[in-house]
């Protein structure tokens, strides 16, 4: 008989532990509204991809993809996240360049950009001490410091279910890489170096998460409606490679089109 009992009180322990885990998991399951979206919202690879083949450049026309003015969109959320992306990609270059003026003011305007879409936890967090490294000329804690950063913002959008935000801060990264990174290529070019760009499947993705945007005060917006339609523009000249490398002009089309996609968010 006291076997028996001692028997039925495991089985009750063991119930209630996993019932409660069961609980937990459950607990910890994004709600139904998410689950939804997760399964029309691709994740999207790191834009760091473009810049893997960077050091074969000279440092002179890395440096010289620096020059342009700090990327400044009209202020609201999505403007704001497309923002975020480029000067994300632009630190990474500034970087690889050793620009530490521009660097400084890239962080500046990132502390102001997280700020203002609500996500200066994750730069107030690394903000100094990025600060200390540009200084310090700590070039590879940065770069992985710029990394951790990126990395925290895009899983915070994607975990609070802000897929909108989380595209078009990828949009915005993607479309800056693209743009810098054929502009280094055309300086000095050779077919094999423009093999990097190649990156058809990454704009596949974000088309389908511009598709499936639908929220009423983003997609009646012109410059997002102009966005996507340059998004497949970007997408056919990547589909018309030569052999996964791309011409000269075709490099220009795509610096073009890229510019285009940034002047848009500054409407």
């Amino acid at each position: 008989m006291r076997r028996i009992t001692l028997v039925s009180v495991l089985l009750v322990v063991l119930l209630v532990v996993f019932g409660c885990k069961a609980k937990s998991d459950k607990d910890k399951m994004p709600d139904e509204n998410i689950q939804k979206q997760i399964t029309t919202f691709a994740p999207l690879p790191s834009f760091k991809e473009v810049f893997r083949t960077i050091d074969v450049f000279d440092v002179k026309d890395i440096d010289a993809a620096t020059k342009d003015p700090v990327y400044k969109a009209k202020q609201d959320v999505p403007r704001n996240c497309f923002a975020l992306g480029v000067h994300t990609a632009d630190a990474i270059i500034a970087s690889r360049s050793r620009n530490k003026k521009r660097l400084m003011e890239l962080s500046t305007e990132m502390m102001k950009l997280t700020a203002m879409i609500g996500l200066e936890s994750e730069f107030n967090r690394l903000g100094d001490d990025l600060k200390t490294m540009i200084e310090k000329e700590k070039w590879e804690d940065l770069e992985n410091a710029l990394d951790t950063l990126k990395r925290e913002v895009e899983d915070k959008l994607w975990d609070s279910g802000e897929f909108d935000n989380y595209t078009l801060m990828l949009l915005g990264g993607w479309t800056q890489a693209l743009n810098r990174m054929a502009f280094i290529a055309d300086r000095n070019y050779k077919a094999e170096n423009s093999k990097v760009l190649n990156q058809k499947g990454t704009w596949n993705s974000l088309l389908g998460n511009l598709e499936a945007i639908d929220k009423d005060y983003l997609i009646n917006e012109e410059y997002f409606v102009q966005s996507k339609v340059l998004a497949k523009a970007v997408k056919a000249v990547l589909e018309a490679d030569q052999n996964t490398t791309f011409t000269q002009d075709q490099l220009k089309e795509l610096v073009n089109l890229s510019s285009k996609i940034k002047a848009e968010f500054q409407k």
